[in-house]
């Protein structure tokens, strides 16, 4: 299929037309590449973020004078 279209474009354009066919698909490679170079990116696991500590949460709802239980939004 692709050998057919090769020669289609050699005979219907000659040379030059063959350096233009190799420019398209030089440009197309290349963001092919950078498309699946993008998807290996998508699919890498994200990193992990820090494990929550329950002292750190004790202590920024102390801060913030925020209720645990949600009574009154305040003490």
């Amino acid at each position: 299929m692709v050998t057919t279209a090769v020669m289609n474009v050699r005979d219907r354009f000659g040379a030059e037309g063959l350096r233009d066919l190799m420019a398209v698909a030089q440009m197309e490679l290349r963001n092919a590449e950078a498309a699946e170079r993008r998807l290996a990116a998508l699919s890498e696991p994200a990193a992990a973020a820090e494990p929550v500590d329950a002292a750190d949460t004790q202590a920024w709802l102390a801060y913030t004078e925020v209720d645990p239980d949600g009574e009154d939004g305040r003490r």
